[in-house]
């Protein structure tokens, strides 16, 4: 029986691993973020508006979905769950890096197409990593009919990845794809996070929307160092920023590019605290394959409905109507990360 393609491989050991090192607990910072209740909202229940804008569109929800996985048979069956979720939610959603499918175009083809086949009107996500060209990501939006392109970035996830790339020549490569291809593109960091600097250098080479992506959820350094027989990295997750770390490295730029969250987001509370820091809209990608994983499509529909409800009870009691209302609920930080913002020079 011939071996599986290492990198195939790869993506099965990524499913495992996730869920293996799944916690309800989150390391994302939100903790060290309060908002105030506003003790006379003003407001009725029904007249909550849960709906906000994605990159132009119009969508149900302020989450969505992000990337996850593809390019093995595992991968097929939650994608095309994930699909069917996301339009129960009306939400976008994105697949993982197609980079396989690239490379092995046939064998991994339809662990990627299920997206679109069980969600044909809705909104779905390419992504490549950022050592793709134009061409090759305009192949994988092709595929896929895709609204958007992610573009990750992960290099702190190559280095502890016993097979990972020892090359990081990529602004060159984003530029070149943000110029070219069919649709809007996000730039992604894959779980550590990003700094001010980092956001400055794609701004000026075109970029106009960046997942942050901090540290708190899926942690890639553990993954690889499980999967790496050799060497320990899991240290290397030290060097992340988290997801609220990131939120506050980003505000000098919330009102030039879209800004979207994701790391670590476990509850609806996290959700609306990444809006009131500067997110339009928040991914999720551990928590909602953890669902799938452990229980069943039927039960995630459950969980997220519930969610959805939750949501809506944290913005009356914020006196929030819509998403841009709750970017004014008064916000207190711990003494730590107001210790963090004068250190990075950060004034939010």
């Amino acid at each position: 029986m011939p071996k599986q393609d290492a990198q195939m491989q790869r993506k099965v050991e990524h499913l495992f691993l996730a869920e293996k090192f799944f916690t309800d607990e989150s390391f994302a910072d939100f903790d060290s973020v309060r908002l105030l209740h506003d003790a006379l909202p003003e407001l009725r229940m029904k007249d909550i508006d849960l709906s906000t804008d994605f990159l132009g569109n119009k969508v149900a929800l302020p989450f969505y979905f992000n990337a996850i996985t593809g390019g093995s048979k595992p991968s097929a069956k939650f994608n095309s769950e994930l699909a069917q979720l996301a339009h129960h939610l009306g939400i976008p959603v994105s697949s993982g890096s197609m980079g396989v499918y690239l490379r092995l175009p046939e064998e991994t083809r339809e662990s990627f197409t299920t997206l679109r086949e069980n969600n044909p009107g809705g909104f779905v996500i390419a992504n490549v990593s950022a050592k793709a060209n134009a061409k090759q990501a305009q192949v994988a939006i092709d595929l896929l009919k895709a609204d958007a392109l992610q573009i990750h970035i992960n290099a702190l996830q190559e280095l502890a990845m016993p097979e990972g790339d020892q090359e990081f020549f990529w602004l060159d490569n984003i530029k070149d794809i943000v110029t070219n291809v069919s649709v809007p593109v996000i730039v992604k960091e894959v779980g550590f996070g990003i700094s001010q600097q980092n956001i400055a250098q794609l701004y000026r080479i075109g970029v106009r929307n960046i997942d942050i992506s901090g540290f708190g959820g899926t942690d890639f350094a553990q993954i690889e160092s499980a999967r790496n027989h050799e060497l320990d990295l899991t240290y290397l997750d030290r060097f992340s920023l988290s997801t609220v770390e990131s939120l506050l490295e980003s505000a000098p730029y919330q009102n030039k590019m879209t800004i979207l969250a994701s790391g670590g987001i476990r509850t609806p509370m996290d959700v609306i605290k990444a809006i009131r820091l500067g997110a339009s809209a928040v991914g999720m990608s551990g928590l909602v394959l953890h669902h799938l994983q452990k229980y069943s499509l039927s039960e995630a529909e459950i969980f997220f409905d519930e969610f959805v409800k939750q949501l809506k009870l944290i913005m009356a009691a914020i006196g929030a109507r819509s998403i841009k209302d709750i970017k004014k609920a008064p916000i207190v930080f711990d003494e730590r990360l107001i210790n963090y913002m004068k250190q990075r020079n950060i004034n939010f």
